[in-house]
Order: C-alpha cells, then structure tokens, then sequence
C-alpha cells in the first residue's frame, strides 16, 4: 500500500511539471550588448522605466493568440522565456537608450529609479497577435520628473503586421511594436532633457 501510494504521488507530482517536449521559449530582447567601446562620457541625466502592467490575460509564461473575434487560445508548446512584465520594461529601457545617448536609461528591475531625472510607466492596455495577420500593441504611459510632477501622457497604438506564418514573425513584430513605443516614449523625453553641455 506504501508503495502504490509514493508511486501515485510521485506521478501526479511529474504530470504537475510535465510541458509539452516540443515546448520552444522566445524573447523580445534585441540580442547580447553590443561589443565594448571606447568609454563614453558619463549620462548627463538618467531615465527609470517603471514596472508594467500587462492585461491578467498575457500574465502567464504561455503565449496567448487572438484566433477569432471573440476567441483566445493559449499555445503552452509555446512561451516567452521571461514574463511579458519583466521583459517589456528591459526592451523598451534597452530600445530607449539606443536612442537617447545622453542618458542612462534602465528598467525597473535592473535600476531602482527613485532618485531618476524621468521615470516613464506604462500600463498595457492590450498586446494582441493574430496569427498570419498582425501585432497590435495598445499603451497608455506617463513621463515624470524627479518630483513626480507629470511631465507628459499619451496612450499609443502600433500595428505590426505579419509577412508570413509561424511563431517566429509573431514574435518579430512584438519586438518592433515595442521599438516603436521606445522610439515615441524617447521623443516625448529627448526635448525636456537638459540641454548638451
């Protein structure tokens, strides 16, 4: 009796870790650093980009597509290999600082960001891929200053669209609709920044 329960215990406890084998994990990052280069002067002002919010939805490891108007699946063979809360605020902190070379821009997670110049937050309203189709990434944010006074407030949508099948353009076209809400966030920061000694 002793054994037949470890044994069922043991099972049950495998079915609850087992993923699907074929189970392929994705992210939203550019790719490694760049290479080193010559040392660059120092920021001249820093940007934190705050926590996340994503829709409870897309807070799940599993990717989650829009396979009719009013019809959802959740693909578990295929996940993010980070949270969509945490990789997002690294994209866009990553993508803002390629454009904006006089600051130290960091998320959350890396950088506390209290004592930042601007802090940027963005509530994700939805982020939503239709196989085959599009991406469309829906966002509201707000830049604030070191005293929390609200300096700027928009809500942006971009449409990347889909030039073939697969999980891979999907994932491509989240990773450019993140690029160009960096891009606009970056804009919105760049004319309120001191200006180059």
């Amino acid at each position: 009796m002793i054994s037949r329960g470890v044994l069922a215990l043991s099972l049950l406890a495998l079915g609850a870790c087992a993923t699907p084998a074929n189970t392929r994990y994705y992210t939203l990052s550019a790719g490694p650093p760049a290479p080193a280069m010559a040392a660059s002067p120092a920021p001249e002002y820093s940007v934190s980009i705050g926590r996340v919010t994503v829709p409870d939805a897309l807070d799940r490891q599993q990717m989650v597509l829009r396979v009719a108007p009013e019809r959802y699946a959740i693909v578990d063979a295929e996940r993010w290999a980070t949270p969509l809360k945490r990789e997002i605020p690294q994209v866009i902190a990553e993508q803002m600082g390629l454009r904006l070379p006089a600051a130290q821009v960091a998320a959350y997670l890396q950088y506390g960001g209290q004592d930042a110049d601007y802090r940027v937050l963005i509530d994700v309203h939805s982020f939503e891929a239709v196989p085959g189709e599009s991406v469309t990434l829906d966002a509201a944010w707000t830049v604030r200053g070191r005293d929390g006074a609200l300096l700027r407030e928009a809500r942006s949508v971009f449409v990347e669209r889909v030039s073939a099948a697969g999980t891979g353009p999907l994932v491509s076209a989240h990773a450019k609709a993140l690029a160009a809400l960096a891009a606009e966030i970056a804009a919105a920061v760049n004319p309120l920044a001191p200006p180059r000694r």
